[in-house]
């Protein structure tokens, strides 16, 4: 008998071959490692509400010191300077710079914001935009679906709302389209926020991944509508998360962080 032991997509796959002098048998078999135990200390979802608005937010992006706050729409970006001496998040209006695009956006419209060196960059399923937020907020985008920093192969599909790259990517059954990684407060490695895949119980949830088994470690949160973006925040610490609450209309900008549970 010779066993193999395969792997696809959707995980393990043992196979085994049975030989004699008249026959030949073969039989596959699925197999996936017991989940992890669940991690102690459990992890605690904080929320802090940044930003609502009546018109889509693509992504969030705090520079100076989180004293200004770029947020990413459709068409254009948009800066925020907190109000001096502000401790509940105030934030007032700044400048806008719009986005000079060659191609509409695609349904569902999903960005991303990066600093570069002195600078800042938006990443969209149209093009690259490129530019600055200080002395001016200004950029300048070409119809180009560039590489995001940090990565080789990384960038959006043109045209539409998801992205290509050559680095394995996580996904569990119970986890939605929307999904980021950011450092374990309570350990070492690294947890991963997801959404829920059932938009009537709309939810996020801290998740370790172990023998490519999601474990979770916090309860589910419930969120007041679809989650329209989920991205590791510029200090790696916590994540940006936009959901879509369809009580009000309005799309509403958080950052989640994790916090150890006594």
């Amino acid at each position: 008998m010779r066993v193999t032991l395969s792997e696809d997509a959707r995980g393990l796959l043992l196979i085994a071959e049975v030989a004699s002098r008249d026959n030949r048998r073969v039989v596959m078999l699925r197999w996936r490692p017991p989940a992890p135990a669940e991690s102690t200390p459990r992890i605690t979802l904080t929320q802090k509400l940044l930003l609502t608005q009546p018109e889509p937010i693509l992504d969030i992006l705090l520079v100076d010191s989180d004293a200004e706050m770029l947020v990413l729409n459709q068409n254009r970006v948009a800066s925020y300077r907190r109000m001096p001496g502000s401790t509940d998040g105030k934030w007032i209006p700044g400048a806008t710079a719009s986005l000079l695009l060659s191609r509409p956006m695609p349904r569902d419209p999903r960005g991303r914001l990066e600093t570069s060196s002195g600078g800042v960059q938006a990443f969209l399923p149209v093009g690259t935009c490129l530019g600055a937020w200080n002395p001016e907020l200004k950029l300048t985008c070409d119809n180009v679906t560039a590489n995001w920093p940090g990565t080789s192969e990384t960038h959006w599909v043109a045209d539409r709302n998801v992205l290509e790259s050559d680095a394995p990517a996580p996904g569990f059954e119970g986890w939605g389209s929307d999904w980021a990684s950011i450092a374990n407060p309570c350990g070492s490695g690294s947890v991963e926020i997801a959404s829920s895949p059932n938009s009537e119980q709309d939810s996020v949830r801290a998740y370790q991944v172990v023998n490519r088994q999601a474990a979770p470690m916090s309860d589910a949160m419930p969120v007041p509508g679809p989650v329209t973006a989920l991205w590791p925040a510029e200090s790696g610490k916590d994540v940006t998360l936009v959901v879509h609450n369809l009580q009000t209309g309005e799309y509403e900008a958080s950052r989640l962080g994790l916090a150890c549970a006594q």
